[in-house]
């Protein structure tokens, strides 16, 4: 015989808020960041327009719609996409700790930073944590020069690919307006 135990209203599980149910979308399916972002900014496009805007693969842009449309992120009003009102401020509050450069993308994202790339009509996309590039800049100022590959990944203690991305993603973000690494 069991215990049944009833929860008053005040007692039940709140929704998390926006903010955190998009960053927890964006950590899960962080392809899906690039399409919720194109839809920001130009709010009204079709499939189709969301397609050729982005240069994507008419079966990427498909998938990803039906995923963000699932999460309740978009909406689709008369064959027009839109962001849902309830995500409208903290993708606005994203796109501060974003830099768009004319061949990839980067995402501050709490501490990691995740690059994305469209490349073959696909979205293509790694992640760096951010205690990574701020160790190295340390490092850099110190001594005012740069490390060798070797030299990077016994400091961080990772393997010297995952060095060269540390390095490509500093000189992306070298490239952007902001400089949040250092």
């Amino acid at each position: 015989m069991g215990v049944e135990y009833k929860m008053e209203d005040s007692k039940r599980e709140e929704k998390p808020p926006p903010s955190v149910v998009l960053k927890n979308i964006i950590a899960r399916s962080p392809w899906l960041y690039p399409l919720m972002r194109a839809i920001f900014s130009t709010p009204g496009l079709t499939i189709e327009e969301l397609k050729d805007a982005m240069g994507l693969k008419m079966d990427v842009i498909k998938r990803g719609v039906w995923w963000l449309k699932k999460y309740g992120l978009i909406e689709e009003k008369e064959g027009k996409l839109y962001i849902a009102q309830r995500f409208s401020k903290p993708i606005e509050e994203l796109s501060l700790n974003t830099c768009s450069l004319g061949d990839a993308m980067i995402l501050l994202l709490d501490e990691v930073y995740i690059v994305y790339a469209i490349r073959e009509r696909r979205i293509e996309y790694w992640s760096i944590p951010a205690k990574y590039c701020r160790e190295i800049l340390r490092y850099e100022n110190m001594v005012g020069s740069s490390y060798t590959v070797r030299d990077i990944a016994h400091i961080l203690n990772v393997d010297e690919s995952t060095v060269k991305r540390v390095q490509l993603l500093l000189n992306l973000i070298r490239r952007c307006r902001f400089h949040q690494a250092s």
